[in-house]
């Protein structure tokens, strides 16, 4: 069985964050987004709105097709 969507998400926006360097905390100084959400996101605990979607793309300096391609 697949893993659900939220936690692959998560996992991408992990590792597009790792691969750049950027810590948590330097990732929602950029999005304007709490760490708690920011973690919660990233371990697939919690879906975002498409707005932190967008946010993290431009935080991430990734185009936003990035985050989903082959989820």
């Amino acid at each position: 069985m697949s893993k659900d969507i939220c936690k692959r998400f998560g996992e991408r926006i992990r590792l597009i964050r790792t691969q750049k360097k950027i810590t948590q905390e330097e990732l929602c100084h950029k999005t304007d987004i709490e760490q708690k959400t920011l973690s919660s996101i990233e371990n697939g605990r919690m879906e975002p709105c498409l707005r932190n979607i967008e946010y993290l793309a431009i935080g991430l300096g990734v185009p936003l097709v990035k985050l989903f391609k082959d989820l």
